[in-house]
């Protein structure tokens, strides 16, 4: 809260803005988008203050892995890097996190009957999975304070959960990222005066990757709140669940840019919250209903801890599906409504465009 304000004087200064495109970008004028710099020491500040290390003894691989991430943000916001170099770059500190500081997924749990993971494809699976979470978030940063309130929904859930498994280092670091996420909201609600840009997306998709896969690590039946987390594949089905949203979409526009012979990284307006949008709704609005959506996900999540994990995940995406389902149809619906209606009549143009010649009035613009 205190650093974000400098940053918009600097950035108005130093004229370091995010430019609307017309096409994908929604908003409609010039907004700093250096807002992820505050999050990131906010966070880093904090962490270093607070975190004990005895509690978390690979803190120094999280700082090394997240300044790289932080550093690549940055420059793509200043100088916009290629998709390449970005995608090495979270490929590097995935890498650090998984084989260095060996925090990676070693059993699905029955998921799909898959229990125990060899180590290899342990650390294949969780490098695939931080990459694919951090561009979730990365990409589902496109309207006013999503990103911050799906990134704030997230860690707060993630940090209940670690303190009840009885993991104090993860907690801080979960709870140290929310306040951050927090204190950059203010100034990111619709109408937003900044945005956090890669800098802050990436960091948010990254560490919240890394904190599902403590959590689903560090349950433990000694230290565990039995009220909260039952069991070790009642653990990934709700780390899960808290993600489900931003993976959720990412994964169905993935798919279906394929499936239409496109690149899966080829920009358009097919996530959710361009649905939304498309239906009328505003920024807020838009991101309360994702939000709650992601709310009820992790409330279906946790009913269904107790159960086959498969029957959890099942659960899940019956549910995500369905609500889709609604917003296509009504969406669709609606830019049916929109073409039948009746055409607007274009009004008179004044200025140097029109020309006169006898009764004939000759409009360049409406012409071309």
């Amino acid at each position: 809260m205190v650093s974000i304000p400098q940053i918009m004087y600097i950035s108005a200064k130093k004229r370091l803005f995010d430019v609307p495109d017309n096409h994908r970008k929604v908003h409609q004028r010039i907004v700093p988008n250096l807002g992820g710099v505050g999050i990131f020491f906010a966070f880093i500040t904090t962490c270093s203050l607070f975190l004990n290390p005895d509690s978390f003894r690979n803190w120094n691989y999280i700082i090394a892995s997240t300044l790289l991430l932080f550093l690549t943000g940055i420059m793509d916001d200043l100088v916009s890097l290629g998709p390449s170099k970005k995608f090495m770059a979270q490929f590097i500190a995935s890498f650090i996190t998984v084989c260095i500081a060996d925090i990676r997924l070693t059993s699905l749990h029955g998921i799909f009957g898959v229990y125990e993971l060899t180590y290899w494809y342990s650390v294949i699976f969780s490098i695939v999975g931080c990459i694919f979470v951090t561009n979730a978030f990365n990409l589902i940063d496109g309207i006013d304070g999503l990103a911050g309130s799906i990134g704030l929904l997230c860690t707060f859930t993630m940090g209940v959960c670690l303190a009840a498994t009885g993991n104090a280092g993860g907690a801080c670091l979960a709870f140290s990222l929310m306040g951050a996420i927090a204190g950059f909201l203010r100034f990111n609600k619709s109408p937003a005066r900044i945005f956090m840009g890669d800098t802050g997306s990436l960091l948010l998709g990254y560490m919240i990757s890394v904190l599902c896969i403590i959590f689903v690590n560090s349950y433990s039946s000694s230290k565990a709140v039995a009220t909260i987390v039952h069991s070790p594949a009642g653990a990934l089905v709700i780390g899960l669940s808290i993600l489900f949203v931003p993976v959720f979409d990412s994964f169905r526009v993935f798919a279906t840019r394929l499936a239409k012979g496109s690149s899966p990284f080829k920009a358009d307006r097919t996530h959710l919250h361009h649905y939304l949008l498309d239906l009328g709704f505003t920024h807020s609005r838009t991101v309360t209903i994702l939000i709650t959506a992601n709310i009820l996900i992790i409330t279906v999540s946790l009913l269904m801890q107790d159960f086959n994990p498969n029957l959890g995940i099942l659960s899940i995406l019956v549910l995500s599906f369905g609500l889709f389902a609604i917003l296509y149809y009504m969406r669709k619906k609606r830019l049916a409504q929109n073409v039948k209606g009746p055409r607007k009549p274009i009004p008179p143009i004044s200025g140097s465009n029109v020309t006169k010649t006898g009764s004939i009035i000759h409009n360049d613009i409406a012409t071309k």
